[in-house]
């Protein structure tokens, strides 16, 4: 081989790895983009303009990228496809979950310095006792399986036969559930009760034709947590996440998820949130 081809030959190869390697660090930037969130606990409206808020403050940080989901299908999907990344999701939709990914929980939510909240059985002024919903619909935003569960622990032993007789409406956000009740669709709602403090801001009107009626145990606000298979990036999206409410740009974009902070779930926490047939505190 002449001198002039093998100076080619060199120059090719050299000219492909580095193009292996442009295209390497290219796709090591798309897989850092491993932040999905799918809550509908939060009652968000405006998808885009999350992301790009969330985009944003991520970028301060790094090549970080935040994927919001508005349908629980195509979330889980990404979730069971990916394997791998931060996940921010509701505490009902973790036990929905755990049973299909080895997920690990690392945070979870703070509001005014409470990491629980009850779930509310809400209906409208004119119903006074659980017996007047015998056979009628109820409204909610999470699974129908965890609805259920959740009846059955707000009815308790002496009312849970009516859960036999419930219809249940699975609505996309809390705050539909109530509207849902508000109109005539349905005769109650399940959420969360922050919703329902969310609606007297939204609807006064509206909030003051509802009553609660029933409230479960407490339950966990929203987790953050992690796939089976854990890097560097995910460990760096976590503290990011946790040190959040330190920051004003931080505290902005925990507003619109409900919440002002993170904290970390102790040893104790996880196991118990892990513990099959477990669904709340």
């Amino acid at each position: 081989m002449s001198a002039k081809c093998t100076k080619s030959f060199s120059l090719i190869i050299f000219l492909f790895l580095l193009s292996f390697l442009v295209f390497s660090e290219e796709h090591n930037k798309t897989e850092r983009a491993r932040l999905l969130f799918y809550n509908p606990e939060s009652n968000i409206n405006n998808f885009v303009s999350l992301k790009i808020s969330y985009d944003s403050y991520l970028s301060k940080f790094g090549d970080y990228r935040f994927q919001p989901f508005n349908k629980k299908e195509l979330f889980e999907k990404a979730v069971l496809d990916n394997k791998d990344g931060v996940y921010l999701l509701s505490s009902w939709h973790f036990y929905f979950l755990r049973d299909m990914i080895d997920l690990q929980p690392i945070l979870v939510g703070v509001l005014k310095g409470r990491s629980t909240q009850k779930k509310i059985l809400t209906v409208k002024n004119n119903i006074t006792d659980i017996a007047q919903l015998k056979g009628k619909t109820i409204a909610c935003s999470g699974s129908a399986q965890y609805t259920r569960n959740i009846l059955k622990e707000v009815l308790g032993g002496n009312n849970v036969s009516l859960l036999k007789t419930f219809k249940l409406i699975l609505v996309p956000k809390d705050i539909d559930a109530l509207m849902a009740v508000s109109f005539g669709m349905a005769s109650a709602a399940l959420t969360t009760e922050r919703s329902l403090d969310n609606l007297a801001k939204i609807n006064y009107k509206q909030y003051q034709s509802l009553k609660p009626l029933m409230a479960s145990r407490q339950h966990y606000l929203a987790l953050a947590a992690l796939s089976p298979t854990t890097n560097k990036t995910t460990g760096e999206i976590i503290d990011i996440l946790e040190k959040m409410g330190i920051h004003p740009e931080g505290e902005t974009r925990l507003s619109m998820l409900g919440l002002d902070g993170w904290r970390r779930l102790s040893r104790q926490e996880q196991r118990l949130l892990k513990q099959p047939g477990i669904h709340g505190l």
